[in-house]
């Protein structure tokens, strides 16, 4: 008989499997629910309750570990149909009942079994006779009674007192009996019951197998299981029913589950020793089996891992353990390199990691801790012939609890007796007794094999190590065995088997497995080098723009090679353009329609089990190059010549821009006149072919090898002769005297048409009109010293520039200034103090000199001198006229000096100086955006609302900040504020022109860039269409057509809406939607009937006032009963309306419609691209009377394309053709 175990679905229930195939629709038994463990009151009844299932239906059978269960009344075993639940009734519960109770189900395949404990509690006969007595004892007592002598106390009687009593009568009974110790009290309670348990695990031992021992020599020893106990449990030895304690004589030695018994000298005087046996006593044995916990707070699970990675098996306990032990199957292990086997210092967590994995890891791997064991199996993948259906082990359930030696329940498969002995046969052997195996100890690996990655040429070794000298070892190559094979060696050395090759070819390559026994270990050779994929050819690319490009790569290697493209570090994936390919030896890249921007810098990432191999590659697209950079700048112009200048384009197309071609156009007239080419050094160009007051425009071309690029267009230039210069600003005063006063000024900002060649001063004094000359000739320099001034008056200058044109216009008047000797220097600044500072910058505060010292004051300076340096520098290069300046540029953790100090005529006065020492730096944060629901990536503004956008961010230290519209700088009308973190955009009255692309650009100093983007779209309410007019253009038909909407010039979005009514106070109804032209066709008219049209236009924001038909339209009703004839009988088919051309959004509807005439009637058919779209029901085809519409719901950018419509009858054939363009819909 073929016994094997499978695992079950509840913890604790052991399955025995009695054949080894099980015909389809049947099975072995299982419980679906087991019993339950008991702990009753003596007296009481015990009901088990087991459901069970099987093909067929088991036999459910019930037995006891400690005698039998003959007595019907006292055993009643039934099964409830209704509940199907097989019953075991233990009745009138006394002390001899408590034992350990098995279940088994069994049928033809296989045998179910499991244990339950029932405990039972001792009744409270004699508490109830101590307390009766004690009433009666209190009601003969009289109040006035003498008090008697105390007797004699009882101790013993009181133990058994508190012992058998209710908790909620201690205090009670200590009270009474004068106990004050409460706490020794119930240490001692606990001592009792533990030897009362003692007394009642000695009544039921029996139940252990003995066994009987031939004693060979002297000290001989035993070997006994003992199931589910510590290795700290006191322990008895029972020789001739006599309990002998382990002394130093009498010791035991724990293995795992195992205790190995040396019996003393004295014991083994006779030469058969019968009745031994063994008890394993603790308080958690000793404890109600319902009480015994689940050792396991989280169990080993099973783990699937590739071959050659790690896998890593944990578990934790619920009660600390630190000599657990580690098997694989049945085999130990030991920490080395291949098994690295660790526990958390509280012992809870425990940790085996398994490097490497080979499929002679497959199997179960156990944590056994002494009182309990938790299983979990590893499946290496990859490996087909070590696993049975649904790529588990073959022939085995996949757990903890479903082996005889495994799983974390201690009361079922543990205590069986097959179970038991199946543990023993897994650990040792060959140590005698009837219940042992007497096989020799199985083989094991103390070291398997590892992988070996090795360079081709170069010698290699596989080893592994057995526990065994005996081991006959076999090689195999890729499932082959090896016999011989060239340049490879096998070796023995004790216990290690050595598989070596002295020079490694990539025929060596491969899986080695080695063999013994029951033994198996696997392991891999890599040869690095050639095996490694090589491309066999890196060219770089070069491809003219609008061409498809093909990267073609070829390879060599082992397989399978997964190939990557990549671009800038990005992986390039397919999409409309860009397509990779790979097969077996090349890997391609196709870009069709290739620009610009696919030039740079690709790399080909190639990788196989050998290794990693990148390419880098180049591709260059050439093009024609990009305009010149602008804007032109008009260098001079003057009535006979116009000098311009431009700056080269920022992309030359990959090739050199070779000259610049210069065009001319005359205003008001189409035409373009080449004045010449420059070199592609010279970016100026003059021409003499203008005429005076006449104004031009000018446009320049940059030419490479491919062409030339699109023009750079300048605004109008007027020829007209040579400009004076402007006006400079007001000249600023330097210093004053009684007789002489020095200014300055700046050179004008327009110097008008050549150089400036000097100024010209001229004063006044206040109050008068009179400018006088100071200087007849132009003087270059921009600074005067005006002499012979009165003293006492106060005196304005102003300057003018001279150039080749003559003398320019003259400056604003300065301040007025006395001409008088300056006052004495300004006194001290007041309340110097620091209002704010950070890392970098410090602000400063104060207030002006005393009315006595400062009336004078003109302004202040701020100097800074750092804490190792005497000399003191200025911060501003201008008097500061405000009393707060802030300091920027300083370092962290610096220590400054500062001071202001006054200005006026006479100089600087006396400084008043602190100190400052700067903060930390704070941490360098790169710029980033705080992007959140409120930042909105799209915005529709209404035109003359007001545009404000805030942008949060954050950025250590302070970003710059720099707003772009489509890259180029913001309008003059934008407004930035940038404070707290956010940068705001705000655009009081949004104009149409605001429409566009806005980005917000952070950059720190470090060079970090951020950058962030949305879209504005200014809109309006649009206008109302023009005039209607209505027209019969077929008969029995409306033609509606209208002016279109002022609003169309600037709203892409726009659509019309034809509403009717058909009387003059009816009720409006749409008959046309989602029109973008300015025409519709209305047919379902009814003779004799009054219609009015309203054409109204809109958009996002809304709808605009309606334009209306001011007198309605009618189709004479005809009298008496009319046939309908077509025009022009007997006639070949013309179209009296053909199609026209169509624009329409995505998403919209599309109705294409036509006229045609002719008899006999003709037939229509529609057509796009050539392709007959009758049966396409995307296309709805109609023909009321002529009018031949098709509609089109829901267009996508696969509509667009030519349609045509055909007419024919036995006359002939017509054609007429249209296209539908189909546009995006930006919002």
């Amino acid at each position: 008989l073929v016994k094997s175990f499978k695992k079950s679905s509840v913890p604790g229930v052991l399955i025995t499997q009695f054949v080894d195939n099980i015909p389809n629709g049947c099975s072995t038994p299982d419980f679906e629910r087991k019993p339950v463990s008991l702990t009753l009151q003596e007296g009481k009844d015990a009901i088990f309750r087991a459901v069970v299932k099987g093909v067929p239906t088991p036999e459910v059978k019930w037995a006891r570990a400690q005698g039998a269960m003959d007595d019907p009344a006292k055993y009643e075993i039934f099964f409830n149909n209704a509940t199907n639940e097989f019953i075991l009734q233990i009745n009138k519960l006394t002390v001899g009942d408590s034992d350990l109770y098995r279940c088994f189900a069994v049928n033809e395949y296989g045998e179910a079994s499991c244990s339950v404990g029932l405990r039972i509690i001792q009744g409270r006969t004699h508490q109830h006779c101590l307390k009766k007595k004690l009433q009666d004892s209190r009601k003969m007592l009289r109040k006035r009674a003498p008090t008697p002598k105390p007797k004699p106390l009882d101790k013993e009687a009181v133990w058994q007192l508190l012992l058998h009593a209710d908790k909620r009568d201690y205090e009670k009974i200590c009270l009474k009996y004068g106990i004050v110790d409460f706490r020794g009290m119930l240490r001692r309670l606990q001592e009792l019951r533990k030897d009362t348990e003692i007394i009642m695990l000695l009544e039921c031992i029996h139940h252990y197998k003995k066994q009987h021992i031939r004693v060979m020599y002297k000290n001989p020893l035993f070997c006994f299981l003992a199931p589910g106990h510590r290795s700290t449990s006191q322990c008895y030895l029972f020789l001739l029913k006599k309990a002998l304690p382990f002394s130093a004589e009498t010791s035991a030695h724990r293995h795992g589950k195992f205790l190995s018994v040396f019996l003393p000298s004295a014991a083994t005087s006779c030469s058969w020793i019968t009745g031994i046996a063994l008890c394993f006593l603790s308080i958690a044995f000793a404890s109600p089996v319902a009480a015994i916990p689940v050792r396991f707070e989280k169990p080993l699970r099973d783990m699937r891992c590739p071959e050659e990675e790690d896998v890593v098996f944990e578990c934790i306990l619920r009660t600390p353990c630190f000599d657990p032990v580690w098997l694989h199957k049945t085999h130990l292990l030991e920490a080395s390199e291949k098994h690295q086997i660790s526990f958390t210092p509280d012992g809870l967590t425990h940790k085996l990691v398994i490097k490497n994995v080979a499929p002679s890891d497959n199997g179960m791997y156990t944590l056994d801790t002494g009182l309990c064991s938790s299983n979990a199996w590893l499946i290496v993948e990859g490996i087909g012939s070590f696993y049975g259906k649904d790529a588990l082990p073959a022939a085995a359930g996949v757990g903890a609890d479903h082996f005889p030696f495994g799983g974390d329940d201690l009361m079922g498969s543990r205590h069986g007796r097959d179970a038991a002995l199946s543990r023993v046969q897994g650990y040792i052997g060959g140590l005698g007794g009837d219940g042992f195996s007497s096989e020799a100890p199985r083989c094991h690996l103390n070291k398997h094999l590892i992988n070996v990655r090795v360079q081709k040429g170069e010698p290699a070794e596989l080893s592994c190590t057995v526990s065994k000298h005996d081991v006959v070892g076999t090689w195999f190559k890729d499932g082959l065995k090896l016999t011989s094979m060239e340049g490879v060696c096998f070796e023995k050395e004790g216990l290690v088997h050595k598989l070596i090759i002295n020079k490694v070819e990539d025929i060596h390559a491969g899986k080695y497995r080695f063999e013994g026994g029951d033994i198996k270990t696997e392991a891999s050779i890599f040869v690095e080098g050639e095996s490694i994929p090589t491309p066999m050819t890196s060219v770089p690319t070069v491809a003219k723009a609008g061409e498809t490009v093909k990267i073609k790569i070829p390879f060599e290697g082992r397989l399978p090679v997964r190939a990557t493209w990549l671009k800038d570090k990005m992986e390039l994936m397919d999409d409309a353009r860009v397509r990779v390919d790979k097969t077996e030896t090349f890997t391609m890249l196709s870009i069709s329609n290739s620009e610009r921007k696919d030039c740079g810098d690709y790399k080909v990432r190639l990788k196989n089990d050998s290794g990693i191999l990148d390419i880098n590659l180049k591709l260059v697209v050439i093009d024609k190059p990009q305009p010149p950079t602008g804007p032109i700048k008009i260098v001079e112009s003057s009535a006979s010549d116009i000098t311009i200048q431009w700056n080269p384009p920022k992309d030359d197309g990959g090739k050199p821009v070779q000259s610049y071609i210069i065009e001319r156009q005359q205003v008001g007239k189409s035409e373009w006149v080449t004045l010449g080419e420059t070199p592609k050094s010279c970016t100026t160009f003059t021409t003499n072919k203008v005429e005076q007051d006449m104004s031009y425009y000018f446009r320049v071309r940059a030419v490479n090898a491919e062409g030339a690029s699109d023009a750079l267009e300048s605004g109008e230039v007027k020829a007209v002769s040579k400009a004076s210069p402007g006006a400079p600003d007001p000249p600023e005063i330097v210093s004053a005297s009684r007789d002489t006063i020095t200014i300055s000024w700046k050179t004008p900002r327009k110097t008008g048409s050549s150089r400036i060649v000097g100024y010209i001063v001229q004063k006044r004094k206040k109050g008068t009109t009179t400018w006088l000359p100071v200087n007849n000739v132009p003087i270059a320099d921009k600074k005067l010293k005006v002499t012979n001034l009165k003293k006492g008056l106060q005196y304005e200058f102003r300057v003018a520039a001279v150039n080749a044109a003559g003398v320019g216009d003259a400056s604003e008047p300065s301040q007025p200034v006395y001409a008088r000797d300056s006052t004495k220097s300004p006194g001290r600044v007041q309340d110097l103090k620091v209002s704010s500072s950070n890392s970098t910058s410090v602000t400063l505060t104060w207030k002006r000199p005393d009315a006595k010292d400062g009336s004078d004051v003109k302004g202040y300076e701020v100097e800074i001198r750092s804490s190792n340096n005497l000399n003191w520098t200025k911060c501003n290069t201008l008097p500061i006229e405000a009393t707060t300046y802030t300091v920027k540029g300083l370092l962290a953790k610096e220590r400054y000096f500062l001071r202001v100090r006054a200005l006026n005529d006479s100089g600087p006065g006396e400084g008043t100086e602190l100190e400052a020492v700067m903060e930390s730096a704070a941490p360098v944060v790169p710029p980033r955006f705080q992007i959140d629901d409120t930042v909105k990536s799209f915005l529709l503004i209404k035109a003359g609302n007001t545009i404000r956008v805030n942008i949060p961010f954050e950025a250590s230290p302070d970003p710059v900040v720099t707003w772009l519209k489509d890259g180029l700088p913001l309008p003059d009308r934008a407004t930035i504020n940038t404070k707290d973190d956010t940068t705001q955009l705000l655009i009081g009255a949004a104009e149409f022109t605001d429409t566009g692309t806005y980005t917000v650009e952070l950059q720190n100093g470090l060079g970090k860039r951020e950058t962030f983007s949305f879209q504005v779209q200014v809109t309006d309410i649009p206008q109302s269409p023009g005039p209607i007019q209505l027209r019969e253009n077929v008969p029995n038909t409306v033609t509606v057509t209208w002016e279109p909407s002022a609003s169309e010039k600037w709203e892409s979005n726009l659509y019309y809406t034809v509403l009717k009514r058909e009387s003059q106070k009816g009720v409006w109804r749409v008959v046309g939607d989602l029109i973008y032209t300015n025409k519709f066709t209305f047919t379902k008219l009814i003779p004799g009937r009054d219609y009015y049209f309203r054409v109204v236009a809109k958009n996002n924001l809304g709808t605009s006032g309606p334009s209306e038909t001011v007198q309605p339209w009618r189709i004479k009703k005809q009298k008496g009963k009319t046939k309908y004839k077509g025009v022009n009988q007997n006639q070949p088919p013309r179209f009296l309306v053909p199609l026209k051309p169509h624009v329409v959004t995505t998403g919209s509807e599309c109705r294409m419609s036509c006229a045609v005439g002719g008899h006999p009637p003709p037939k229509v058919r529609w057509y796009k691209n050539s392709k007959d779209l009758s049966n396409d029901p995307s296309y709805f085809c109609t023909n009321d009377f002529g009018v031949c519409s098709l509609v089109v719901l829901g267009v996508t950018k696969q509509d667009e394309g030519e349609y045509v419509v055909e007419a024919t009858n036995e006359l002939g054939r017509a054609f007429s053709k249209a296209f539908l363009t189909i546009k995006g819909n930006n919002l």
